[in-house]
C-alpha cells in the first residue's frame, strides 16, 4: 500500500489537531465540573450519547453489511470498523456518567426512599443492576466489533474465503442482539432519565439515527480523503448514490418512528405519556423540536429526492454534515428538558463537552483505522476487477 501515504499524511494531521481539541476541551470541562458539577453531569451525559451513538451505529452497518454483502458497503466498510472499535474508549469515558449517576436520575434516589410509579420500577431501575447491564452491554458491542473487523484484517493477509462465512454467519444473530441490547441501552441511558414515562418505539428509533450518524459520518469521510489513493481508485457515482439512497432510507425511517410515537401518545392523551411532549413544547423547546423537524427531516428529505446531489461526493457530503449536525439537536432536545423542562436551557458545557469527547473520538477512531487498509482486500465478494490493490 505504498501509494497511500498522502492519506496517511492527512490523517495523521487531523488525528494529531483531533487529540488536541480533545485534551484542550478536557481540561475546560474539568473546570466546569469544578464550578457547576450538576450542569457537567448533564452536558457530559449529552455529548457522551450522541457520541456513543455514532460508535454503535457503525457497529450496527458493519453486520449488516456483512449480511447483505451491498455495494455501499464495500467502500465504508474500514470506516465502520474503525468507529466500532472506539466503543472500547467510550466504555472508559462512561465512567463520569457512572460518577454522576445520582446527579442524573432520578429513580436513583426514588427507588431508595420509595413512592409512586417509580417505585414500582425499582427491580429494573436500581443502580447495582443498571451497572451490570451497562458492563454486559460494553461486553457484548467490544466483543463483536474486535471480532468483525479482527477477522476482516486477517483476510486482507491470507485471503481465506470462509473468513466471509465466518464474518456473515457471527452477524446475523449478533444482529438480532445488536438491537435488543441497543433498545434497553437507550432506555437505561436516556429514557430512564424521566422514569415515569415509558414509549416501546423509543428504542427503535434510537438505533434508526445511530445507524444515520454512522453513514453520514463515513460520507464526510470519504468527501474529506475520498480523493486520495486507494480510494480514488475505486469510488464512483454508484457509490455515492447507494449512499445517498440509503440516507434517504434511514431518514425517513427515523422519522416515520418519531412522528408514530408522537401520534400514539398524543392521540392516546395520558398524562403519564403525553407529559414528555408537553415538557418538550414548553417556550423555547418547542422551537428545537421545529427545527429538527425541518432541518432533520424536511431539507435532506427534498434535497435527497434529487439524483444529482447524490452522484457526487460534495452535495452529498454537505447534506451528511448537516444530518450529524441535527443528530446533536435532536440529542440536546431528548435530553435536556429532562432538566429543564419548564424553559430553555443552555450552558456553555453544552457545547464544550462534545468538542471534548468527539476530538478524542476522533482521534481514536483515526488510530483506529490507520492500523488496516483503507480498502478490503482478498474478500471474494468484491469484484477484484474494481478493488485493485495498491
Amino acid at each position: 500500500m505504498n501509494d497511500n501515504n498522502p492519506l496517511q499524511d492527512i490523517l495523521g494531521r487531523i488525528r494529531t489537531r483531533a487529540f488536541q481539541i480533545g485534551v484542550a476541551g478536557s481540561i475546560l470541562l474539568g473546570v466546569g465540573a469544578w464550578t457547576a458539577t450538576n450542569q457537567f453531569y448533564e452536558s457530559y451525559l449529552l455529548a457522551y450519547v450522541y457520541w456513543v451513538g455514532i460508535s454503535l451505529g457503525c457497529l450496527g452497518l458493519l453486520m449488516l453489511h456483512h449480511l447483505v454483502s451491498g455495494r455501499w458497503g464495500h467502500v465504508i466498510q474500514r470506516i465502520l470498523e474503525a468507529g466500532s472499535r472506539t466503543i472500547a474508549l467510550m466504555a472508559i469515558l462512561f465512567l463520569p456518567v457512572l460518577a454522576g449517576i445520582h446527579h442524573l436520575y432520578s429513580w436513583t434516589h426514588a427507588a431508595e426512599g420509595g413512592h409512586g410509579h417509580v417505585a414500582a420500577k425499582s427491580a429494573y431501575l436500581n443502580v447495582p443492576f443498571f451497572m451490570e447491564r451497562t458492563a454486559v452491554y460494553f461486553l457484548f458491542w467490544i466483543v463483536m466489533a474486535f471480532l468483525l473487523s479482527a477477522w476482516s484484517r486477517k483476510q486482507d493477509q491470507n485471503a481465506d474465503s470462509s473468513l466471509t462465512r465466518r464474518l456473515k454467519i457471527t452477524s446475523a444473530p449478533g444482529l438480532i442482539a445488536f438491537v435488543l441490547i441497543g433498545t434497553f441501552a437507550s432506555v437505561d441511558w436516556m429514557m430512564s432519565l424521566e422514569p415515569e414515562w415509558f414509549s416501546a418505539i423509543y428504542g427503535l428509533m434510537i438505533l434508526a439515527a445511530q445507524g444515520l450518524s454512522a453513514l453520514t459520518f463515513s460520507i464526510v469521510v470519504l468527501r474529506v480523503a475520498g480523493g486520495l489513493k486507494p480510494w480514488s481508485d475505486i469510488l464512483s457515482t454508484t457509490h455515492f448514490h447507494h449512499l445517498g439512497n440509503l440516507t434517504l432510507a434511514l431518514t425517513v425511517f427515523w422519522a416515520y418512528l418519531a412522528f408514530s410515537q408522537y401520534l400514539i401518545i398524543w392521540s392516546g392523551n395520558l398524562p403519564e405519556e403525553n407529559f414528555w411532549y408537553i415538557n418538550r413544547l414548553n417556550p423555547g423547546w418547542s422551537i428545537v423540536g421545529l427545527l429538527i423537524l425541518i432541518g432533520h427531516f424536511f431539507v435532506p428529505f427534498l434535497l435527497l429526492l434529487s439524483r444529482k446531489s447524490k452522484k457526487s461526493i460534495r452535495p452529498l457530503a454537505i447534506i451528511a454534515g448537516g444530518i450529524l449536525l441535527m443528530r446533536f439537536v435532536d440529542y440536546f432536545w431528548l435530553v435536556k428538558p429532562a432538566f429543564s423542562a419548564s424553559a430553555f436551557s443552555f450552558h456553555w458545557m453544552d457545547i464544550v463537552a462534545p468538542i471534548a469527547i468527539g476530538g478524542l473520538w476522533l482521534g481514536f477512531v483515526i488510530f483506529q483505522f490507520q492500523g488496516a487498509s483503507p480498502v478490503v482486500l482478498n474478500d471474494p465478494r468484491f469484484d477484484h476487477g474494481e478493488l485493485r490493490q495498491h
